[in-house]
């Protein structure tokens, strides 16, 4: 291939890759942080909202609020915060104080499932799935604030888990309490996202323990290498359940798995890099849709393709997991980060949705499939974008970047002169 092509095909991979940069740039700080610093709290009861309206101007008719979701805009506003967003910082102080004073029953009983909006407990389950979220928005409030209450309240979460959710077994967790079945994956996965982020702000050895350990059950038991691929729900002793009409596969939550072992690995220097391989490549298998390039929403146990239409969260956990096989092997990411975001921008984020908001189901079709605008999904889509920005402007730089450019440009201007 002559030279002169060679530099046009990569200054014009280059300029496609700044174009994304920039949208999710313009979206994340022009359109979304500005609308959720101002929507973000319930005016009338406090806390955060629940979800919104399709048009995005009113709360949307929940009669509860659940503390998972507190956790998560808890997690947005303090990252935001730290990026230098100057609004989000007194809403991070605002969420802890609720999650702290509403969500939180003291170190016996830890985190309540739900509450009323005016406060009361709805549903006092503890449930691994709402702890988790609530140590990992701890952490990156305490990265935020340092803030003693919070290094607390994480320690005693952590202190319930061991205790309580604990399966006598040494297998791993139990979902909730009481006990109940079928076990699932996805609590196991969001707690190790929450160890590791306190791992990382606090050097603590208990955090780091149990995420080694986390690692090791995913490979020995939730994870089928056979199938190359991993099942959600499992029997009491972390056997998968093989009836296809009660267990399936969700690509989305194995490029979610491949990010968090990727971390894992940077902390914990164990070698994740063929596990990580394998969930993504097998992801990409057979979890996109064969023409519309979005992340299904589940597959069948034989890997066969189950819901076929696309929800925010698949593509925008696709985008971290190639993050994370390129920071462990080197392959470029871009072609699935530039895929989803087409996917993102274009469906879920499209102009029919609210600024800085999202459509956030639609079927095989495309058509919309939602009947209110959750705001759990935001910390799937800020945590994506921001990897975006971190590799590009921390491994890359973006000044790097448009010098390659011009440098590029000049270069081919030379060559065809």
């Amino acid at each position: 291939m002559a030279l002169a092509t060679i530099v046009i095909l990569e200054t014009s991979a280059l300029v496609v890759q700044m174009e994304v940069i920039t949208r999710i740039r313009s979206w994340l700080f022009n359109h979304a942080l500005p609308v959720w610093t101002e929507k973000c709290m319930d005016s009338r009861f406090g806390g955060p909202v629940e979800s919104f309206s399709l048009d995005g101007d009113r709360p949307f008719t929940d009669a509860y609020k659940r503390t998972f979701v507190v956790a998560r805009q808890l997690y947005v506003m303090s990252h935001a915060s730290l990026l230098g967003e100057k609004k989000a910082g007194p809403l991070a102080d605002a969420l802890f104080e609720y999650l702290r004073k509403v969500c939180w029953r003291g170190p016996e009983s830890g985190w309540v499932h739900k509450v009323t909006l005016e406060g009361d407990i709805l549903d006092p389950t503890a449930d691994l799935y709402d702890f988790a979220f609530c140590l990992f928005a701890l952490s990156w409030y305490y990265r935020l604030t340092e803030n003693s209450d919070a290094l607390t309240l994480a320690h005693q979460t952590l202190d319930i888990v061991e205790r309580d959710f604990a399966h006598p077994s040494g297998n791993g967790y139990y979902n909730q309490l009481p006990a109940n079945l079928p076990r699932q994956q996805n609590p196991h996965m969001h707690l190790m996202e929450g160890l590791l982020a306190f791992w990382e702000v606090t050097n603590d050895s208990r955090a780091k323990d149990m995420s080694n350990r986390l690692a090791a059950l995913f490979q020995r038991q939730l994870f089928d290498k056979a199938a190359g691929a991993m099942p959600e729900f499992f029997d009491d002793f972390l056997n998968p359940i093989a009836d296809s009409t009660r267990n399936h596969i969700e690509a989305g939550h194995q490029f979610e798995w491949a990010w968090i072992l990727a971390s894992h690995q940077q902390l914990s220097g164990q070698d994740h890099t063929d596990i990580v391989r394998t969930l993504v490549l097998n992801a990409e298998r057979f979890g996109l849709h064969e023409t519309r390039g979005w992340t299904m929403n589940s597959n069948k146990l034989d890997t066969s393709s189950q819901d076929r239409g696309s929800r925010t969260w698949p593509n925008s956990e696709r985008i971290k997991g190639w993050i994370a096989l390129h920071e462990l092997t080197g392959v470029s990411p871009w072609h699935a980060i530039e895929q989803s975001c087409e996917t993102l921008f274009g469906v879920h984020l499209a102009s029919s949705a609210p600024r800085g908001m999202w459509l956030d189901t639609v079927d095989e079709d495309g058509k919309p499939t939602c009947i209110k605008i959750p705001t759990s999904t935001l910390y799937h889509v800020f945590l994506a974008f921001t990897e975006v920005l971190r590799i590009a402007e921390g491994s890359a730089p973006f000044r790097q970047i448009k010098m390659q450019i011009s440098t590029a440009t000049a270069n081919n201007r030379g060559t065809r002169s």
